[in-house]
């Protein structure tokens, strides 16, 4: 794992520096004009909903939804410096957009950190490419999955409800999601209530979710 993430980077970064020097292909003005407003917008989208989920539990709906946002802003910003035509760019966004290319070569050096760089790297891959491994409910109003939470915080379960293009995570609960056998959702007028079967229980009862107000 070492010598590969050594070679990684290495070889990535002598890239950047080969690459500037002899290749001089690029793609024409509108194209590139195209790659760098995608990378402006899907980059501002990714900062507004990291705001709206860490200061209101809100994110856009669907599990892959801002992950799609999140991995292209990341790939325009890194791959446009070695395929776009600089000449649209002014003084600041060239300075940008070479800092941007690095950043495999800065997530490589990472992982090279003993102990702390591996988990928090392998924590943020893994939140962006397995956010929810498995879903137990999922209806037009509310979901509830098993998501990954870091490579040593045990797998937890959310419970989402749903909202036009916006979900809201409502709670958040430490479940032995092996021993989970079903799930039922009851809708009353002021709540609804997940009914969830197989997980911890006391005397054969199902641990109960009621969330409040959320219809």
């Amino acid at each position: 794992m070492v010598i590969f993430t050594i070679v990684f980077t290495l070889l990535y970064t002598y890239l950047i520096f080969r690459w500037d020097k002899y290749v001089s292909w690029q793609l024409g003005s509108t194209f590139s004009r195209i790659i760098k407003y995608l990378h402006y917008i899907t980059f501002f989208i990714c900062l507004t909903i990291a705001f709206t989920y860490l200061q209101f539990d809100i994110g856009l709906r669907g599990i892959w939804t801002t992950r799609i946002f999140v991995l292209t802003a990341m790939l325009t910003g890194v791959l446009f410096y070695f395929v776009a035509n600089k000449a649209i760019l002014n003084k600041i966004e060239k300075i940008y957009f070479r800092i941007f290319r690095f950043l495999p070569s800065v997530t490589g050096a990472f992982l090279l950190v003993p102990f702390l760089g591996v988990v928090i790297v392998f924590s943020l891959l893994g939140r962006l490419f397995d956010p929810a491994d498995e879903i137990y409910y999922e209806d037009t109003h509310i979901r509830m999955n098993r998501s990954f939470k870091g490579v040593l915080a045990p797998p937890g379960v959310d419970f989402y409800t749903k909202h036009f293009i916006f979900e809201k995570l409502v709670d958040s609960r430490e479940f032995n999601t092996d021993a989970i056998d079903s799930v039922t959702v009851r809708y009353d007028q002021d709540s609804t209530r997940i009914f969830v079967y197989g997980s911890p229980e006391t005397d054969g009862m199902p641990k109960v979710i009621s969330i409040e107000k959320q219809r």
